[in-house]
């Protein structure tokens, strides 16, 4: 992904990491506290959700190696033959199938049954209409990376309502 984020990524996509990885606009990382000082309010709240979001993802992947025990130790040496990245990928990649299929065939059932249903999920990764990240960005100080992380951490204070 690093090497061709716009290639393997849909546009106004972008992936949560720790903060071992680098701020991007693609790759969205907690604040780091800077030498000799303190994060702020803000930063620390945001600090906070991101955790929660990454708790969620780890979880998600139990469950897919839950439900999965092909996933929990993939047999497939990646560097030995070329054809074999190409091939754990197709296995991950039906394995998400699989169980999306299975998801939707829950919430369907539960419907059925008068239960809740898992629409927020399902809307998660669908673009923000009306609201052009780029124009916005460009009047943050900082990397695009900087400027995408403080456009996220502002989004969230404000659509949660949030007092700081």
């Amino acid at each position: 992904i690093s090497k061709d984020p716009i290639g393997v990524m849909p546009h106004r996509h972008w992936t949560w990491a720790d903060t071992a990885y680098p701020l991007e606009k693609w790759c969205v990382v907690p604040f780091k506290k800077p030498r000799g000082g303190n994060l702020t309010k803000r930063q620390n709240t945001y600090n906070r959700y991101v955790s929660k979001i990454r708790v969620r993802v780890e979880h998600a992947f139990a469950a897919l190696k839950g439900r999965f025990q092909s996933l929990r130790e993939l047999r497939i040496k990646i560097g030995n033959k070329p054809g074999n990245m190409d091939l754990a990928v197709y296995w991950i990649t039906c394995c998400f199938i699989l169980h999306n299929m299975v998801v939707q065939f829950e919430e369907r059932r539960c419907e059925e049954l008068g239960r809740g249903t898992m629409d927020w999920a399902m809307r998660e990764g669908e673009p923000d209409e009306g609201n052009d990240n780029d124009m916005l960005l460009a009047l943050e100080p900082g990397s695009v990376g900087q400027q995408f992380c403080t456009h996220l951490m502002e989004r969230l204070i404000v659509e949660r309502g949030i007092r700081i």
